[in-house]
């Protein structure tokens, strides 16, 4: 165990409020960027007190999940973080997979290109790789949500889900689809039924993006199951029917090469 875990049995004290008001002040510090989160920062969004803040900046520190920015009096998110984030973003060892692939279709076709998994309501972008006409999209990084329903890669995450469990997700997200990205559940229901006739999805149209079009493709264990989405985001000037057939049979074959390769890692557990 590193020196700076707690061994089993510590903390004993510690609350469900207190984990939540830890989250919320790695939250802040993380809206704060690279110049830092400063207490009076933390003060103006919570609504603890300062004794409190200070007790939980002291401890995170120590846990490594913060750290002191080079500004006197602010702080940064921890190193530690990364190494949660690495393993957090690379279930069934898939992004370390996929990782290289993404590389080599990138190098080749020239756009964006991305590894999206589920995460609860939301598609969580694990994994991006940017050729030389790399294009804007929903997320700007790894790390970056949108509620399922948005874009192509979170039609391939649905299609495969049981159809209660993608009828809930939709109806939790309907209303926010609608109101931040001028979607409607009835279009993403229809790419859905694009995707399990023709294989790939092309994402559903809304107010936002209008000039970046993208293909996504499902990675699927061997149960059938949807571990991530593979997808391509690129100008629409540069989706004529040659590149956009190129793309998809790139994806493809990265995904049918990688999981005959992996056998049994591609499981769900």
């Amino acid at each position: 165990m590193p020196a700076h875990m707690p061994s089993p049995g510590r903390n004993t004290q510690q609350t469900p409020s207190t984990l939540v008001h830890a989250m919320q002040v790695l939250q802040i510090t993380a809206r704060c960027g690279h110049r830092g989160a400063s207490i009076n920062d933390y003060l103006d969004a919570l609504e603890f007190s300062r004794p409190t803040l200070y007790r939980l900046l002291k401890g995170l520190k120590q846990q490594g999940f913060l750290r002191s920015s080079p500004v006197r009096g602010r702080y940064l998110l921890g190193y530690e973080l990364l190494v949660l984030g690495a393993q957090a973003g690379n279930g069934a060892g898939l992004r370390d997979l996929v990782r290289p692939r993404l590389l080599a279709l990138a190098h080749r076709c020239g756009d964006s290109f991305y590894l999206f998994a589920r995460d609860g309501f939301n598609a969580v972008c694990l994994e991006v790789q940017n050729g030389a006409y790399p294009v804007g999209s929903f997320v700007s990084a790894t790390g970056g949500r949108l509620p399922l329903g948005v874009g192509q890669a979170s039609i391939a995450l649905l299609a495969y889900l049981e159809a209660d469990e993608r009828s809930d997700i939709l109806s939790h997200n309907a209303a926010r689809l609608l109101s931040e990205y001028a979607i409607a559940v009835a279009d993403v229901e229809a790419e859905i039924h694009y995707l399990l006739t023709h294989g790939y999805a092309h994402g559903v149209e809304g107010s936002l993006l209008p000039e970046y079009s993208g293909l996504a493709i499902p990675i699927l264990d061997h149960s059938g199951h949807p571990l991530g989405a593979m997808s391509c985001s690129m100008l629409k000037s540069r989706m004529t029917a040659d590149h956009k057939a190129d793309v998809l049979k790139g994806m493809q074959d990265e995904v049918a090469a990688m999981v005959n390769k992996a056998h049994g890692l591609l499981y769900l557990d």
